[in-house]
């Protein structure tokens, strides 16, 4: 099928604001920096997975679904969204949770995405490691046990992260591009947090799909090593492939950028580095990031505009992905010190 051609559901309003950082731009020096804000969406705080939702809810409901099934880390920012948009739609929704850091178990099961999940009445399965082989069988459990119940669950990969997640940011990169020609720029790069990978992969597929050969996507990882990683995005460019038609080389291996050197000991584990990259852009521009994902990719990115590691830069662009609930859990790192 053609882009155009495959259903979407709207569960935002769209696009989402793009606008200059302009007291970052003077922080780091003689470059322009701007800021795409998906963070600023309609379901329960938004975020980059309801661009992917729009899809995979419009799939769901077309296969006569009447509750979905997702898995997802306890502050889960895409098990947040999933939650509110089945809200929104009159589905049930059942998510299965592990504990990706033990040692903080309690914090993070006492505020922020889980709590939303609660109040927003998700059945809730806790599975307490992070294996992702023991979710992933918690996941075919539950959804076995509500076939047998009558139902008809439809199952949302990590991160909304397959063939059809993915094309939401196909469509991200349209509004982008449309964006940028409204603000006279010409972008050499685009920063993003790397994690399932459906967002990279779709902002870079669209990026080409729609005529763009030239900008940069960079994915500062968040969780494992570059190789890893690239092998996970070039997995969800095939299952793009799978559903639209496309060239088969849009994209070639040098389009496939992944830097691995800001996520520290673990997923959802924060960094200094990470740290204070949120309390700059906190106090710079006042916009909330987080240390999961968002911290760590400004971290990355800040890195590489002030030790010169990116080649002629100009009118570079950070996409923010949300997540700024899951600051709750982790405030011991910023309430520290921070007294008059």
């Amino acid at each position: 099928m053609k882009f155009e051609d495959i259903p979407r559901l709207p569960l935002t309003s769209l696009p989402t604001s793009f606008y200059a950082m302009a007291n970052l731009s003077k922080e780091l020096g003689d470059i322009d920096i701007y800021i795409k804000r998906d963070d600023v969406m309609e379901l329960a705080h938004g975020g980059n997975k309801t661009r992917k939702l729009e899809y995979v809810f419009a799939d769901a409901v077309a296969k006569g679904a009447d509750c979905v099934i997702t898995m997802g880390g306890i502050q889960s920012n895409h098990v947040r969204q999933t939650v509110s948009g089945a809200a929104k739609l009159g589905l049930e929704s059942h998510v299965i949770l592990n504990n990706p850091v033990p040692t903080m178990k309690k914090q993070l099961l006492g505020s922020g995405n889980y709590l939303m999940d609660v109040i927003m009445g998700a059945h809730i399965y806790l599975v307490d490691s992070d294996d992702d082989e023991q979710t992933i069988a918690k996941m075919n459990e539950v959804r076995n046990d509500l076939i047998k119940a009558g139902k008809n669950p439809y199952m949302v990969p990590l991160g909304a992260s397959d063939g059809i997640g993915s094309l939401g940011y196909m469509l991200a990169a349209r509004e982008l591009m449309i964006q940028w020609e409204n603000n006279n720029i010409s972008p050499s790069h685009i920063f993003l947090g790397t994690g399932s990978c459906g967002t990279h992969a779709g902002l870079l597929m669209g990026l080409r799909y729609f005529g763009n050969k030239t900008t940069k996507v960079v994915g500062i990882s968040v969780s494992q090593p570059e190789d890893i990683k690239k092998q996970t995005l070039r997995d969800v460019i095939s299952q793009i492939k799978a559903v639209i038609e496309v060239e088969d080389n849009l994209i070639s291996e040098q389009d496939l950028i992944i830097k691995d050197q800001y996520y520290g000991q673990a997923y959802a584990y924060p960094t200094a580095e990470a740290n204070a990259a949120i309390k700059l852009v906190a106090r710079k521009e006042g916009i909330l990031l987080d240390p999961v994902y968002t911290g760590k990719a400004m971290a990355g990115m800040i890195d590489m505009i002030k030790n010169n590691k990116l080649d002629n830069p100009q009118d570079i662009v950070f996409l923010h992905s949300g997540g700024a609930p899951a600051l709750h859990p982790y405030a011991e790192l910023f309430l520290e010190n921070d007294h008059e």
